[in-house]
């Protein structure tokens, strides 16, 4: 992965070889922690084959309890233990840097309780069977970093520019996953890397 700098957007085009990059730490994380996975998925941008992204790998995985999570095996691997994040200890996030500061990877680390994993696959899954919302979500993706600050609160032309994105686009149902508005939202303040 070609990673971002901390607070930056670079997007590019998509390259197969995301996938490989995945499946490699899909494996490794299922040799360290077999028993307490339950699933583990490739998120993000860079799971959408049609649009753009910013390089940087991004996977969820859905543990048995977060509460048993051994951070000692990422970090042996050089990754960073971020702790729980925005206040919901249901969610950990690891992220792997290179040279530079730059983000190459993130590991979120949910529990099987919380709903964030599902909204997370399920927003990659809406994508990827609506090519039309997936380039809506391009559009926007290239159009915020002009428009939005580098803050854990939305401003005020932000909540406008999320609010646009209409409601019936990113209602999505399946026997696995419902997409919920306010996932959307976490996913625009994800596409700055404002929380990493």
């Amino acid at each position: 992965m070609e990673g971002v700098k901390r607070y930056c957007v670079r997007l590019l085009t998509h390259n197969e070889q995301w996938k490989e990059e995945f499946q490699k730490v899909k494996q490794s994380i299922q040799e360290q922690w077999a028993d307490n996975v339950l699933d583990i998925q490739h998120v993000g941008s860079t799971a959408v084959p049609l649009i753009c992204a910013k390089p940087i790998l991004d996977v969820a995985v859905r543990l048995r309890s977060v509460r048993q999570l051994d951070p000692s095996f990422l970090e042996a691997l050089g990754y960073d233990y971020c702790g729980i994040q925005h206040g919901n200890p249901l969610h950990h996030l690891f992220v792997l840097r290179g040279p530079g500061e730059i983000s190459l990877q993130h590991i979120h680390c949910y529990d099987q309780t919380a709903p964030e994993f599902d909204q997370i696959v399920g927003f990659r899954d809406y994508l990827n069977a609506h090519p039309d919302a997936a380039r809506q979500y391009e559009a926007l993706k290239r159009i915020l970093p002009k428009n939005i600050r580098t803050t854990v609160r939305p401003t005020q032309k932000e909540k406008r520019i999320s609010s646009k994105i209409s409601v019936k686009n990113f209602e999505y149902k399946n026997s696995r996953h419902v997409f919920v508005p306010a996932a959307f939202y976490a996913l625009i303040l994800f596409i700055v890397n404002v929380h990493a």
